[in-house]
């Protein structure tokens, strides 16, 4: 059975060591970047599954099954136990419910209202700030700026017919999404293995329950959106959310956001392999752009360490 430490006593690295207390390999760096690629991939399609469940049922419904479902087999398959945890420990768990939960509530809200493209650019404003704040040196700030860049070369295409409500939902997912690298790095240092993310999961999901019930309740009942649901809830919460617990115990938190603009890339070259989508020279030169500022962001913070 999966454990995690006393309450006081941390899962990982002290919290003012953003490199675990010890200089982090180059090696490393770039095997959990590999990792959060992958992550990533599963990400994406497990969004593509999720826009198919709104179909039938509300964005309310999405996230609750998606965080719910998810933290269910989580809590099956590592039985974690709660007796003992510090007020504290309790805090980290509510905040990154509190923070996975709203970032996707608030995205999925976002592409009812705008471009796909556009909704991902407006996003990732919030983890790019943090990424600018935690940077190290002017470079990295250089990096996290040419990122953008990309991003927005990238969602060029889809930054039209906006809307206020669209964009100002996508800027929230954007804040959350920080908050969510914030409080998954805390978390990952004070609970061992994968058992502060099944809790943060279920807490979540019990908690944006309501919401789901009252916008459509019975999207609860109907097979399809429940199993819309589960492949959900593995694809796009146990796969990158797991991985992204993982990685934040290795790569400082300013690098790992930076790393978050890799999201829209991996989502392009899906759309052009599986879906045999078409990308302009401009998505094409933004596509180069955010890999090249992610490989030097990478390698910068592997000189740095």
């Amino acid at each position: 059975m999966a454990d995690f430490p006393p309450a006081g006593v941390s899962g990982g690295p002290a919290p003012g060591d953003p490199n675990g207390g010890a200089s982090v390999s180059g090696s490393r760096l770039w095997f959990f970047a590999v990792l959060l690629v992958i992550g990533m991939f599963s990400l994406e399609f497990g969004s593509a599954f999720a826009a198919m469940a709104m179909d039938s049922a509300s964005a309310g419904v999405v996230v609750t099954l998606r965080m719910g479902i998810a933290g269910l087999i989580l809590m099956i398959l590592l039985r974690p136990r709660v007796r003992g945890l510090a007020g504290s420990d309790w805090a980290w768990l509510g905040g990154l419910a509190a923070t996975m939960g709203l970032m996707n509530l608030f995205f999925y809200l976002s592409i009812d209202r705008i471009p796909l493209g556009a909704a991902v650019t407006f996003e990732l404003v919030g983890p790019l700030i943090l990424a600018a704040v935690r940077a190290r040196t002017p470079r990295s700030v250089l990096f996290t700026a040419l990122a953008f860049g990309g991003v927005v070369m990238l969602g060029w295409s889809g930054l039209h017919d906006l809307t206020a409500a669209g964009v100002a939902c996508a800027l929230i997912a954007g804040a959350f999404w920080a908050g969510y690298i914030l409080t998954t790095e805390g978390t990952g240092r004070r609970f061992s293995g994968q058992t502060g993310l099944a809790l943060a999961l279920t807490i979540g999901g019990i908690s944006l329950a309501p919401i789901g019930l009252f916008t459509a309740p019975s999207a609860f009942l109907d097979p399809w959106v429940l199993g819309l649901g589960l492949v959900v809830a593995v694809m796009s919460s146990i796969i990158p959310y797991g991985i992204d617990m993982a990685a934040l115990r290795v790569l400082p938190a300013g690098l790992f956001a930076t790393l978050t603009a890799l999201a829209p890339a991996t989502a392009a070259i899906a759309g052009v392999a599986i879906l045999g989508q078409h990308l302009s020279p401009l998505s094409w030169a933004g596509l180069v752009v955010v890999v090249a500022a992610a490989g030097m962001a990478l390698r910068e913070s592997a000189v740095t360490a």
